[in-house]
């Protein structure tokens, strides 16, 4: 089912609530240590902010308007990865007192958007270099919605303990919310140009408080995703907990040990084992 307009405002709001209220418990120390491979807590608060101002916010006005997006310095999908990292030097070295209420205010600004909106407005079409084809206008509200969690699961890293995971830390509902936008949201980030013939169908079946199930259909180098079990027999089925492919997707479980039998499996899978690994291979802003 399609979040309405006010069920996106809900979650996306409690979204940046909970991550502003996390990143308050960081002391300067953590904020300078190491949280990635691409760089410390203050860095990836700055990617936030500076993706949302320079990217997300100009973006949506030009969808808003009916208009075609004008990013300079990001007319393609090979842009993204320089676009953001200039989005986030830009600001890198301010403190985080001020990246935070610089994120405070940006993503209100965004979130004030929807007020003036219908559920038909949401539908509107709307498009992104960041995307494989043309979206709507929800889809917008949603990859800014997926952009806080991605960041947090990033930041995280320097104080586990005060930041705790994000869908461990999640009701029922919200991990519902998060799963359903993270598969309905990966047609547009897919790679069409990696997928050269691949006619695939992939079944998510996420187990436990909150899970689902969402399939995903590639053909023709396009891929497409729906609610609930595909029609037919899935090529793959990969069988986890939510907070299981959180981690997968964000590095901090190898998928190689992870499906590996025994006590510790972490991750079933049934079908094609290879479809499994070309995911990140068609689900990456990479070259």
């Amino acid at each position: 089912m399609t979040p309405t307009k006010d069920q996106i405002k809900d979650f996306y709001t409690r979204a940046l609530q909970r991550s502003l209220d996390a990143y308050a418990k960081l002391d300067e120390k953590e904020w300078d240590k190491k949280a990635s491979d691409e760089g410390t807590a203050r860095e990836h608060l700055a990617v936030i902010v500076g993706v949302m101002e320079a990217e997300t916010m100009p973006i949506t006005r030009a969808a808003l308007a009916g208009e075609k997006p004008s990013v300079p310095g990001l007319e393609k999908r090979t842009d993204i990865i320089s676009f953001r990292t200039g989005a986030r030097n830009a600001i890198r070295d301010l403190p985080a007192s001020q990246l935070l209420e610089r994120m405070k205010s940006v993503f209100n600004e965004h979130l004030a958007m929807l007020d003036g909106l219908s559920d038909a407005d949401l539908d509107k079409p709307a498009t992104s270099p960041a995307w494989d084809r043309p979206g709507t206008v929800r889809d917008l509200f949603f990859g800014a919605y997926l952009f806080l969690p991605g960041q947090y699961q990033d930041i995280r890293r320097v104080n586990k303990k005060k930041l705790p995971h994000w869908i461990e830390d999640s009701t029922p509902d919200q991990v519902n919310f998060h799963m359903g936008r993270l598969f309905n949201y990966m047609p547009l980030i897919f790679r069409s140009d990696k997928s050269g013939d691949l006619k695939a169908t992939y079944l998510f079946t996420m187990e436990g408080e909150g899970g689902g199930q969402w399939n995903l259909a590639i053909a023709d180098g396009r891929a497409d995703s729906t609610d609930g079990a595909p029609p037919a027999d899935p090529d793959i089925e990969i069988k986890t907990k939510p907070a299981n492919w959180i981690d997968l997707s964000t590095g901090d479980l190898n998928p190689i040990t992870a499906v590996l039998p025994g006590p510790f499996q972490k991750v079933s899978l049934k079908g094609q084992m290879s479809l499994a690994m070309k995911l990140s291979e068609l689900f990456t802003a990479e070259e």
